[in-house]
């Protein structure tokens, strides 16, 4: 007994993956077969490149810049006129949308007159906006119009078909400008200058005078709407300003009358310390330090800690105010001040009423008191609220700045040259594409095809080692007669992988040895007896065993023809008379091989019963005894049951699947379907192969492998 050789094993990893998965070795090989595949491919995305670059029109880009100043928002903010910050990153944002709206394109086409430019609404449009009427657009025959025109006609008569109603009609002057607004969009790009408030507009047109003309046209725009903007919202300020002014004077009137008829009802005499300029500026913080902290207060709560915060600096404020009220109360013998009007007062009699006043008031209870209070704090507070307010009106129409906010920097000018050439770009995204397209369609078609064409699939794909037989030229084959190619070329590829065959057998001897050895396939046609007899002329003729051959395809015996055509007896009668085998075989004489036809006129109902019956287990026992192989050629496992009853009198298997034909799926079906022989099966044959797309296949080999085959 042969000892066990570890050169035809399979590693328990690479054992029945997916029968549709693809290795990297397998691409490797598609490309090497399909080659033309991803040149066909490289080749019509060129053409495909090419004429997109003939079509591609050929643009000009012209930008203006325009600065947009900050100056009225900040002097508005510095005056405290508005409270909000000048324009910053997300104002920017924002003008970027402004300049693409159509507040600002549409002007800019009505005024340009872009809906009857070609350019922007195609010529068929642009000829019916210059007649004022409806076109023909099959007025050229063959014209690219009338073919879209034909195009549109069939889909709105399908959708009628079927029922969709058709969208309504939109009137041809909004078509007309709104498909300008769209090609006008594609073409116009918006984007940040080098620093923060310079914004870039840019125009392409196939026209390098239109295009800067049109870049012109939306920063004049702009600026224009923009200006017109900012002279509305001043006029606003003003009248704002000059409405508040006239409420808080009338409302300072109202409290300084209540106060003043206050004193005459309750007899009060003297004057109180008249405000001077820092106590005028201290109450003018304090009022805006108040409105601040009501409107934090609001937001957040009277709990904040800037609500808090605030209060403090009030608080600090009255204070100081007081301070300076006692020191104008006591500025007596200083010679003469200054009062919150702008006039000369004399401190000692501003201390002498003042006083007059203090002991008038003494006189009076709690609840006068605070009244007094009251209307003095309300008349003073809104004295002076108008003199801050009248402060800012007469500063903002004594230093208006200039009401446009954005002023173009840059005019665009038309562009001596093009925009950067594409066409390389182009060029080469169309031939990738193509190139991977033909990759995807090669790889695709061997996926869908699923069958097997290397050996390395077959091994991965059922776990069994497998053998390669090449188609071979039959005309090299003594008398034109395959079955005996092995004795008529003993130096060729197809030899040689015979005798890798038997090798494999070798490897790995059953219990009862490897004497009878069992040739199947999943379907028929697939070279079983081509297989079986070369297989068995290689043992017979090279090996010097006596070879058997039986021909249990009771079905087909197609065996029996190739071999022994005109045998009367056979496979039946041995049955009969398992004793009497060696009376009924034949012997082929260039090969040695005897062969125990199948001499049968019709098919017979009970094959598969025979082949399990006692008799075929006797006939077997008595091969043995009588020859060193005995090779069995048995029907397709998916096509009947007989492999399921001779299979326990087998001792090895030889599985043949025909290259490039049977599929991978039928080919684990049909081991899955015979199970109990996948442990007996030696060796695959992947038979039929193409010679030309093995030697594309293992062309990464050399040619130096097949300097030992002679065909």
């Amino acid at each position: 007994m042969l000892a066990a050789d570890d050169n035809f094993s399979v590693p328990v990893e690479a054992r029945r993956s997916s029968a549709n998965d693809l290795s990297a070795s397998d691409i490797r090989w598609i490309l090497r077969r399909g080659w033309l595949w991803p040149v066909a491919g490289t080749i019509a995305g060129l053409i495909l490149a090419l004429t997109v670059i003939g079509f591609m029109p050929q643009l000009y880009t012209s930008s203006a810049r325009i600065l947009v100043d900050r100056s009225m928002n900040r002097f508005l903010q510095d005056n405290k006129i508005v409270d909000e910050p000048s324009l910053d990153d997300v104002d920017m944002a924002g003008q970027f949308y402004v300049l693409s709206s159509d507040s600002i394109i549409v002007p800019v086409i009505r005024s340009l007159h872009l809906t009857s430019d070609p350019e922007f609404v195609g010529r068929s449009l642009a000829n019916a906006s210059a007649r004022d009427g409806d076109v023909d657009p099959c007025s050229t025959i063959f014209s690219r119009s009338c073919f879209f025109s034909g195009v549109g006609k069939a889909t709105a008569f399908v959708k009628w078909a079927i029922g969709r109603k058709p969208p309504p009609a939109i009137d041809p002057n909004t078509l007309l400008e709104r498909t300008a607004v769209e090609t006008f969009l594609r073409q116009l790009n918006v984007e940040r200058g080098d620093v923060n408030n310079v914004i870039n507009v840019s125009f392409s047109s196939e026209d390098p005078n239109k295009a800067a003309k049109i870049a012109n046209a939306v920063a004049d725009t702009y600026v224009a709407t923009g200006g017109e903007r900012r002279l509305k919202s001043s006029q606003l300020v003003t009248q704002l300003l000059e409405d508040r002014l006239v409420d808080i004077k009338q409302q300072s009137v109202n409290a300084d009358r209540a106060l003043q008829e206050f004193k005459a009802e309750n007899n009060l005499k003297g004057a109180a310390i008249p405000d001077n300029g820092l106590i005028t500026r201290l109450r003018s913080e304090y009022v805006d330090l108040e409105r601040k902290a009501k409107e934090i207060s609001d937001a957040v709560g009277p709990d904040h800690l800037a609500v808090v915060k605030i209060r403090k600096q009030m608080e600090g404020l009255n204070a100081a105010m007081r301070s300076e009220e006692d020191r104008l109360a006591g500025a007596e013998g200083l010679g003469s001040a200054t009062g919150g009007d702008g006039t000369d007062f004399d401190p000692g009699q501003i201390a002498a009423d003042n006083s007059e006043l203090s002991a008038s008031l003494s006189k009076l209870d709690g609840d006068k008191l605070a009244k007094y209070r009251e209307l003095e704090i309300s008349a003073r507070t809104l004295q002076t609220l108008y003199n801050v307010d009248l402060r800012k009106f007469n500063e903002l129409n004594q230093n208006r700045p200039d009401t446009q906010d954005a002023h173009i920097i840059t005019r665009a000018a038309p562009p001596l040259r093009k925009n950067a050439n594409k066409s390389l770009l182009v060029l080469a995204g169309g031939v990738i594409f193509g190139f991977l397209s033909g990759l995807g369609a090669a790889i695709g078609k061997e996926w869908v095809a699923g069958v097997y064409r290397t050996s390395e699939q077959v091994t991965r794909g059922t776990g069994i080692y497998c053998v390669i037989l090449p188609k071979v030229d039959m005309r090299k084959s003594s008398g034109g007669r395959l079955a005996d190619y092995v004795l008529d070329a003993p130096f060729s590829r197809y030899t040689e992988a015979i005798r890798k065959l038997r090798a494999s057998m070798r490897a790995y001897p059953g219990p009862n040895g490897d004497k009878v050895i069992g040739v199947v396939s999943a379907v028929a046609n697939e070279g079983k007896s081509t297989v079986v007899h070369n297989f068995a002329a290689l043992l017979s003729a090279y090996s010097k065993c006596s070879t058997l051959i039986i021909d249990c395809d009771l079905h087909r015996r197609n065996l029996t023809a190739e071999l022994t055509p005109n045998a009367s007896v056979g496979l039946l009668e041995a049955l009969e008379d398992p004793s009497r085998l060696l009376e009924f075989v034949s012997k082929r004489e260039r090969s040695g091989v005897d062969v125990l036809p199948c001499a049968l006129s019709k098919r017979n109902p009970n094959v598969a019963e025979l082949l399990g019956s006692p008799r075929m287990a006797k006939l077997l026992d008595i091969a043995r005894e009588n020859y060193d192989f005995i090779v069995i050629e048995i029907a397709p496992i998916m096509s009947v049951v007989d492999i399921k009853m001779i299979e326990r009198f087998v001792d090895k298997f030889i599985f043949v699947v025909e290259w490039g034909k049977t599929k991978r799926s039928l080919v684990e079906d049909a081991l899955s379907e015979a199970e109990v022989i996948d442990g007996r099966i030696a060796c695959m044959v992947l038979n039929k192969a193409d010679t030309a797309t093995l030697r594309t296949i293992e062309s990464y080999k050399g040619r130096r492998i097949a300097e030992y085959y002679e065909e």
